[in-house]
């Protein structure tokens, strides 16, 4: 996305927005899709090393909370700034790494309150536990990061 020369994520989100007469909103619904797969990719690496933590290797499921969110948020810190949002034009890649990485760690810190509030207090299951807490921290991931990522003179 931030070079715009556009890429099968931006035709195929063209396309739907075409055939579904959406052309208005075509560049927040490609951002959006852009999201998700990176979203994706980004919570079967946390994911995968969670489980792995946990159940192979018998660690404590808030410390191997903050193992699989960081190698996810390494990945996500990648894709997100080369791919879903225009974040290079204004920001020196410092300050675009602080925030990105401010913006993770407050993140992490709704993960870990959520996780030790659904399996320490609710006494629920670990994975489904970490579904719902995945589910609030992307939404929280999305907006933040269009708030405060993204440069306002390369959006509408």
């Amino acid at each position: 996305m931030t070079d715009g020369t556009g890429d099968w994520m931006d035709r195929v989100v063209a396309w739907w927005c075409q055939l579904l007469h959406l052309t208005k909103y075509q560049k927040i619904l490609t951002q959006i899709a852009k999201f998700g797969v990176t979203g994706v990719i980004a919570t079967a690496i946390d994911w995968a090393i969670f489980y792995v933590l946990v159940y192979l290797v018998g660690m404590e499921p808030l410390i191997a909370q903050l193992f699989s969110f960081l190698c996810s948020t390494l990945f996500n810190y990648y894709s997100n700034t080369k791919w879903v949002f225009n974040t290079t034009k204004n920001k020196t890649r410092r300050r675009l790494v602080t925030e990105f990485f401010i913006l993770s760690a407050i993140g992490l810190g709704i993960s870990e309150a959520l996780l030790a509030v659904f399996i320490n207090v609710m006494g629920m299951n670990d994975m489904l536990a970490k579904v719902l807490t995945t589910a609030v921290v992307m939404v929280f991931n999305f907006v933040t990061r269009k708030l405060f990522l993204e440069d306002r003179k390369t959006t509408k």
